[in-house]
Formats: C-alpha cells, structure tokens, sequence
C-alpha cells in the first residue's frame, strides 16, 4: 500500500537522495514499483541502499555510465540492477543521452 510508512521513507529517500533527472526517474522507480513489486524486506533493503549509495554511484546507475555489478561488494547489486534496467528504459522513453 502506498500510504504505508516504509512506502513513504523509501519515497523520501529516492528524492533526497537524487540529483537533478535522476530524481524524477528515482522517485518514479519507487513510485511504479514499491510496494507492488518488493516485500518489506526489500522495501527496508532498498532505504538501507538509498540512505548509504553516494550521490555520484547513484547518478553514475542512473544516467548508464556505469552497471550494477561495478558495485558488487558495496551496495545491494539485486536492488541496483532493478534501478538500472528502469533508469534504461526511462532514458529510452524520455530520449535522455548518457
């Protein structure tokens, strides 16, 4: 449900967590697919990843200057390539160039 606390955090958090279009495709990510498409579990795991990811990595996903595995070891990959392949698919839909 998306009046449910961790719905909102994870909002929050994919906004402040966003630069410039990134936030729009962030927050859209979190908005088309929690809590649809994730558990709790990884509602609370996708927070965790967006209060620890650095603005730049994040950007760096977003925009398609770098793949999830890159960050194998840091961040939660799963959760990244999710963000990934929506970021692609907004970029295509938008025309946005890397």
């Amino acid at each position: 449900m998306k009046d449910t606390p961790l719905f909102k955090k994870a909002l929050f958090l994919a906004a402040r967590r966003a630069m410039l279009e990134n936030e729009m495709i962030v927050r859209e990510f979190v908005e088309h697919n929690l809590p649809a498409h994730y558990t709790e579990q990884d509602m609370e795991e996708l927070c965790e990843l967006l209060l620890k990811i650095f603005d730049n990595d994040l950007f760096d996903i977003v925009m398609g200057q770098k793949t999830s595995e890159q960050f194998e070891g840091q961040y939660n990959v799963r959760l990244l390539k999710d963000i990934e392949k929506y970021a692609a698919i907004y970029r295509e839909n938008k025309k946005i160039k890397k």
